[in-house]
């Protein structure tokens, strides 16, 4: 876990993430480890409402993500293998987050 933690301050990440990454580390490719890596984090974003227009209406409204290259380079830091760049997706439905985003998260 302290690699993780390590690696979140380097980036000028919240601690959180590095309990994201330590929960997907069980798991047994790279690949898996990111997708787990990056379902957490949706998880935890759409928890806290973020990106989330209509508060009646909890999930059926789930934004897709882009998060910030420190994001990116974490989670690709933590999981290195066979990592595929695929493009940013643009489209109504798109929430950009910064890492201002991600810190308000932890006060919460």
């Amino acid at each position: 876990m302290d690699v993780f933690v390590d690696l979140c301050h380097s980036l000028g990440l919240p601690v959180w993430m590095a309990a994201l990454l330590q929960s997907a580390k069980r798991l047994r490719s790279d690949h898996s480890r990111r997708k787990k890596a990056y379902r957490l984090l949706q998880r935890k974003l759409i928890s806290h409402r973020v990106g989330v227009k209509d508060r009646s209406l909890p999930h059926q409204h789930q934004p897709t993500y882009v998060y910030p290259e420190e994001v990116k380079m974490l989670i690709r830091s933590a999981f290195p293998k066979d990592v595929c760049g695929y493009p940013d997706p643009n489209y109504d439905e798109v929430v950009h987050i910064t890492i201002e985003d991600l810190w308000k998260i932890e006060g919460r």
